[in-house]
């Protein structure tokens, strides 16, 4: 893994663990530029799975689908009015479920972000409302 690192006014770019421990770095200062990497890493990976599972345009659609359903009493609301918030309201509980997960994934060095086990699944209300936009 490639990293720049910075201590006490000195910085240098692209080394890796083995040049920053022979340049003198001190190990908290590598692993913090190391986490640095990963939470990059992580985060592009979150990202990239909520929109594998909804476009922004999809998103957006979703939303606006939602606020005019909303607009309406619960009474007034279609089947498929009801089933729009309901899967809105469970895609944003997922995407605030992975993005908690992020934590998670940057402090523990040994999980896999690219495993599918280590992210939580997308909820199946959600994924009906993405299949509607």
């Amino acid at each position: 893994m490639q990293f720049d690192i910075s201590h006490n006014g000195r910085t240098t770019l692209s080394v890796d663990r083995a040049g920053a421990e022979s340049l003198g770095y001190p190990e908290e200062v590598i692993v913090e530029a190391e986490r640095g990497v990963r939470k990059k890493s992580v985060k592009g990976e979150c990202r990239r799975r909520i929109y594998a599972a909804a476009s922004a345009e999809t998103q957006m659609n979703m939303a606006t689908a939602a606020a005019y359903a909303s607009s309406k009493t619960a009474s007034a609301r279609s089947d498929e009015e009801k089933s729009v918030i309901a899967g809105v309201e469970a895609s944003l509980a997922w995407v605030a479920e992975m993005r908690g997960n992020v934590a998670t994934l940057v402090a523990d060095f040994d999980l896999d972000i690219s495993d599918d086990a280590n992210w939580p699944v997308c909820p199946e209300a959600a994924l009906a409302v993405v299949a509607m936009y």
